[in-house]
């Protein structure tokens, strides 16, 4: 047969339950962007993005699809995991070293809190980093302020570093965490400045503020990767004196002075910039941006990296191409942008004649190679249809899997399907693809094992699909469940099963309440939901929505995430206690928050205790 089954995930399972630690996977020899063009200079850039954006200006400036950061009632989720054994690309995850619960071994995320087991750190309502001792009963050691109140801070630790990440913007005590947003059409703009904010904790009673650096872009993501820090930064219209159409000028006089002031725009007004202190320079140089031979959007995406003890050495690369999504393992990152079909018009690239026909969503792909502190731009490609975000993206043997929504309506698709990518030259070559998935429905959760997905739709009800990849040119269909409601977020429990995360529904598809479910997956041909759990009416797992708010204890064999509840406006801890036969236990804590605490955390720090972050308070459990 060809198929690697599911045999290894219960081995993987039983490894995470018994306490293993699975090694990052080994790096992918690093590819090179020989092939893809790089600008030979200022000038031929700057001309690249007014021609860009001339199709795009109108009698109040630039006027395109924008994109905006928002999150949805429940998206795509999953986590991807190896089967086959720990060297996998897809090595088995949870909770990381710095306890997020995250999607790739070896690569660590921004939080809202993070511990290195003895010390938990996390910022207040955006001015201060504040330090918790949790070796004993909690016990606040310090807080620092930040130099700039911050929008949406979350931070690294990376030993006795602390780097806070944030926009420029204060937006109030509940920001949009960054990792939960996904693609989607705006008519403002995006966050203009981020700050990255470097903070010594040596001494844990005395932070000490290294460096500031506020970059020019917004703020698409951040990871890190044993010290080394890669942020995603993407950068769009520039800031021109556009004139508008009044009395004294009409529309079509205002179209044609903005055209002559994009013209007229120096390559400062395009590139992004880095302020350190109260120097200014520019980001990258010119010959540091590459472009695809042909247009990928409009916009400049920038990969910052450097080293977390020496911040102010980093280093930059650039591709002229919009990005909203971003996906990483250990030794490739992938950008993504859905472009087309918004509003069923074309979006115009430079010189080409104007469309009449929409043109159909497709989602284009960049791929950067990482070795060290080296990033280097590598090959972009396309899939049909929308992904809704990160997590429907999965590595493995060198191959990109995505999970895509199809049709020619972006909010609204025909089906769904699974496309397998492969690196060939500067592209990213479409190689095989299973399709026909969840007919008139929406992808809810994805999850991988190694040459194995698990894919959830819903409209009226939810099938649960196993789609076999070990032919990564023909991917097929093993079983498919169908069960009223849905699960967002897919968890190994190990012995063949998954806990799933979500709601349960009617046969109408109303959604009635949050529901955790157990699946056994054995039988790849036959998956079985073999319990569930229910939270009441108008209630909400918060872990449907951000994963990192997820935490599982595989030795005590139990699964924590906040639930909500729309009617109280109140926020509990659930605790899932799951036997080895799939049977749930539920119970919740007293009220740690309202019901927009979307920053309660649940920190492991080992023997079944955790630290719980909820409104800004640290208290430690013994689950």
């Amino acid at each position: 047969m060809r198929r690697r089954t599911i045999a290894s995930l219960g081995a993987v399972a039983a490894s995470l339950a018994g306490g293993a630690v699975l090694a990052a996977p080994p790096l992918s020899p690093p590819a090179t962007a020989s092939d893809l063009p790089a600008f030979a200079d200022c000038e031929e850039l700057r001309q690249w993005y007014v021609d860009s954006a001339l199709p795009m200006v109108g009698p109040w400036g630039l006027e395109y699809p924008g994109s905006y950061y928002g999150t949805r009632d429940q998206p795509t989720t999953g986590l991807p995991m190896a089967l086959e054994d720990a060297s996998g690309t897809d090595a088995a995850v949870g909770n990381g070293a710095t306890g997020t619960n995250v999607q790739e071994a070896g690569v660590d995320e921004p939080d809202v809190a993070k511990t290195d087991g003895t010390l938990v750190v996390h910022v207040a309502r955006g001015r201060n980093l504040v330090v918790t001792d949790v070796s004993g009963q909690p016990r606040e050691l310090s807080r620092v302020a930040l130099p700039v109140r911050l929008g949406s801070p979350e931070l690294l630790l990376v030993g006795d570093t602390v780097v806070v990440i944030g926009v420029d913007t204060y937006y109030g005590n509940s920001p949009v965490p960054m990792d939960t947003r996904i693609a989607g059409p705006s008519f403002g703009e995006v966050e203009s400045s981020t700050s990255v904010i470097t903070i010594s904790i040596a001494d844990p009673t005395s932070p000490r503020v290294e460096l500031r650096q506020r970059y020019g872009g917004g703020l698409v993501s951040a990871r890190e990767y044993d010290g080394t820090l890669r942020l995603v930064l993407t950068t769009g219209r520039p800031t021109l004196d556009f004139v508008e159409p009044d009395r004294d000028r009409t529309p079509a006089q205002a179209r044609r002075e903005n055209r002559e002031i994009v013209r007229g725009s120096t390559i400062e007004d395009w590139l992004p910039q880095v302020t350190a202190g109260s120097v200014t320079s520019p980001l990258l140089e010119c010959t540091d941006v590459r472009h695809p031979e042909g247009q990928s959007g409009f916009g400049t995406i920038s990969v910052v990296t450097f080293d977390a003890r020496t911040p102010a050495d980093a280093s930059a690369t650039a591709v002229t191409a919009a990005g909203e999504l971003v996906y990483s393992s250990a030794d490739r990152l992938y950008l993504a942008t859905v472009t087309g079909g918004w509003w069923g018009e074309p979006v115009p690239l430079p010189g080409a004649r104007p469309q009449t026909k929409p043109q159909t969503p497709g989602t284009q792909v960049h791929a950067f190679a990482l070795d060290g502190l080296d990033t280097t731009y590598v090959a972009s490609g396309e899939v049909p249809g929308t992904v809704k975000d990160r997590w429907s993206f999965s590595e493995y043997d060198g191959r990109l899997r995505v999970a895509t929504a199809l049709g020619d309506d972006l909010w609204d698709p025909v089906e769904n399907a699974v496309v397998v990518l492969e690196e060939r030259g500067d592209d990213l070559v479409e190689i095989g693809r299973v399709d026909r998935l969840g007919i008139g429905e929406d992808i809810k959760s994805v999850r991988w094992f190694g040459d194995l997905a698990v894919v959830v739709t819903f409209r009226q009800v939810d099938p649960l699909y196993t789609i076999d990849l070990a032919d990564p040119t023909d991917p097929e269909v093993l079983g498919k469940l169908k069960i009223p409601g849905f699960s967002a977020y897919l968890h190994p429990i190990g012995d063949d099963r998954l806990l799933g995360l979500g709601q349960n529904a009617t046969l109408r598809g109303m959604t009635v309440g949050a529901q955790a479910a157990v699946f056994d997956i054995g039988d790849l041909g036959r998956p079985e939901r073999v319990s569930t759990a229910g939270f009441g009416g108008n209630t909400e797992l918060t872990a449907a929505w951000d994963p990192r708010a997820f935490t599982y204890l595989p030795e005590q064999r139990t699964a924590l995430t906040p639930v909500q509840s729309y009617m109280s406006g109140q926020t509990r801890l659930a605790i899932l206690k799951l036997a080895k036969d799939g049977t749930i236990t539920r119970t919740t804590t007293g009220v740690i928050g309202g019901f927009e605490s979307s920053g309660v955390r649940t920190l492991p720090l080992g023997g079944g205790l955790v630290a719980l972050v909820a409104d800004g308070e640290v208290t430690k459990l013994s689950i």
